[in-house]
């Protein structure tokens, strides 16, 4: 028998000789079983991270919380240093009752500048004739009526309806050094009473005022402070 006979039957019974040698790799999660722990451990690495975001998630609603209000409350303060400010040039006009106009013109500014809500009290009292003019604003954005009464005061109080952006000045003559203010005003039917006190000596006198309040984005915050001088 010749070689090519030999060969053809070792090819035949055999295989090529050159696929002889050669092994099958199967990758280590080709199986079922493997490819099951793959995707466990996929979904188990994709929930912690979701976790992860979720968790997180009220620390920076709290955050930003946080940031809104306190830009509010630098805001506030400076507007009621604006309000200080103009209480304080109007104090030192000739006719301090007529400038109660610049807080007027701050409070039309900053209701353009701001969601604002304010109303003011302004009061100079004349240390020569004892008679004190009394300024109200509304800038609430909305109307309100309402009274303001006086101790030691002819007369004892007056009525005032207001609609917002308006203004009313009330006249009083005082009979005592420390007259008593009680400021009772209905927003929204909401009934609201404020108290403070001013002194009638014979030195002029200025008596102011504010409650603030500003909103942004469904925050608030609000001020009630008062101004006075002498001179």
């Amino acid at each position: 028998m010749d070689v090519d006979a030999i060969l053809s039957k070792g090819v035949e019974k055999h295989g090529n000789f050159r696929d002889a040698g050669r092994h099958t790799y199967t990758p280590p999660f080709s199986s079922g079983k493997g490819q099951m722990f793959m995707i466990g451990a996929i979904f188990i690495i994709i929930g912690f991270v979701l976790l992860k975001g979720l968790l997180s998630l009220p620390i920076l609603a709290q955050e930003k919380t946080f940031q809104d209000t306190s830009y509010l409350d630098r805001n506030l303060k400076n507007v009621r240093g604006e309000y200080d400010y103009a209480a304080s040039v109007a104090s030192m006009q000739s006719d301090a009752n007529a400038s109660s106009v610049y807080i007027y013109n701050l409070s039309t500014y900053m209701r353009r500048e701001f969601d604002s809500k304010i109303i003011y009290v302004f009061i100079f009292s004349n240390g020569t004739t004892r008679n004190f003019s009394v300024t109200i604003g509304n800038f609430m954005q909305n109307n309100l009526s309402g009274t303001i009464n006086f101790t030691n005061s002819t007369p004892a109080g007056r009525a005032f309806v207001l609609n917002d952006s308006t203004t009313t000045v009330l006249e009083f003559n005082a009979s005592a050094v420390i007259v008593n203010v009680t400021l009772n005003y209905t927003l929204q039917n909401n009934q609201v009473a404020e108290k403070f006190y001013f002194n009638s000596s014979t030195r002029n006198y200025v008596e102011a005022f504010f409650d603030i309040s500003l909103l942004e984005s469904g925050f608030f915050v609000r001020s009630k402070s008062t101004y006075n001088r002498t001179w």
